[in-house]
């Protein structure tokens, strides 16, 4: 008897969270955000909450919460509870912070919903540089080694990573200029003060149609329609294909049908018209993924940036 009033306490315990995770979403959702108002993630977010306000039946709001790389929008993530109702707009540069020696969260503290888009690489020069094609770029870093800059997002990135991987694939040296921003890396080199910029071709419209830069080649699969001029690294023999890419993750715990309504609800948004708009505007690439998946592919940046950390000597 007593093990039956036992078990019965347990469920009448139980009883509400599974009613909740059922019937979720009875309230508003926040997505946070750890960049600035504008920035490409912050569009993401904005966009998304849009999409999935229509799809779940609730007000889905973005919250900026900046600082710390994101390590604060992060942190306020995990001070929520694992109930969905507060999620956060990531990019590839969680990798970056997870890899930090002083990390304060662990990946395990966290529930990856779903990947929404893919954003390629590009090398971006100032429009009155020597370097005409990307071949001319390498040939003359091949001849000139540590002479060429690059200005990037910060001393370590997703961006540093994929350039280091494009400079190794074509057996060329050059130094890399750390900023705080792809912004500040654009302005920077649409004035000379560097050679190169490593970037996302579509940041750089305004300033192609300033006449300021160009791009020299991408890390897409194929060409892409914006710049449809502009070669791919696979073209010229470089087998390196690479993306930038931004997705939805909440605190590690979320009940199962809660995660799943998450997750139909993201993959039914970026089935609608204005989101196929979006991805057109921003030069972006549909990519969607799953859980797992998603998760599987963090650990692998994860696990990419220590090791180009190491060989740098930034460990």
């Amino acid at each position: 008897m007593r093990k039956c009033l036992r078990a019965w306490a347990v469920f009448g315990l139980l009883l509400p969270a599974l009613v909740t995770a059922q019937d979720f979403p009875s309230k508003p959702i926040t997505i946070l955000c750890w960049s600035e108002p504008g920035s490409p993630v912050d569009y993401y977010a904005r966009i998304m909450a849009r999409l999935m306000t229509r799809e779940l039946g609730q007000n889905v709001v973005v919250e900026n919460r900046t600082g710390a790389d994101g390590v604060i929008a992060v942190n306020q993530l995990l001070k929520q509870p694992a109930d969905g109702y507060t999620l956060l707009a990531n990019t590839t540069s969680l990798a970056t912070l997870a890899s930090e020696a002083t990390a304060t969260f662990k990946i395990d503290d966290l529930q990856m919903i779903a990947r929404s888009q893919l954003d390629p690489y590009g090398l971006v020069v100032p429009a009155s540089i020597r370097f005409k094609t990307i071949d001319e770029l390498v040939k003359y870093a091949r001849l000139n080694p540590g002479q060429v800059t690059v200005g990037g997002v910060f001393q370590m990135s997703a961006h540093r990573v994929a350039w280091e991987v494009f400079a190794e694939t074509v057996k060329i040296k050059a130094t890399w200029i750390p900023y705080k921003g792809g912004g500040p890396a654009l302005t920077a080199v649409a004035g000379g003060h560097v050679d190169i910029a490593a970037t996302n071709p579509g940041n750089v419209k305004p300033f192609i149609a300033a006449g300021k830069v160009r791009v020299l080649a991408i890390s897409a699969e194929r060409r892409l329609a914006d710049f449809p001029d502009v070669p791919t690294y696979k073209e010229h023999g470089w087998n390196v294909v690479r993306y930038q890419w931004r997705g939805m993750m909440g605190k590690a715990g979320l009940p199962k049908p809660v995660l799943e309504r998450l997750i139909a609800a993201m993959q039914k948004a970026q089935q609608a018209p204005e989101w196929k708009s979006y991805l057109e505007q921003v030069t972006q690439l549909d990519g969607f993924m799953g859980p797992a998946e998603f998760q599987a592919l963090l650990m692998k940046d994860i696990a990419e940036l220590r090791a180009t950390k190491q060989k740098l000597g930034l460990l």
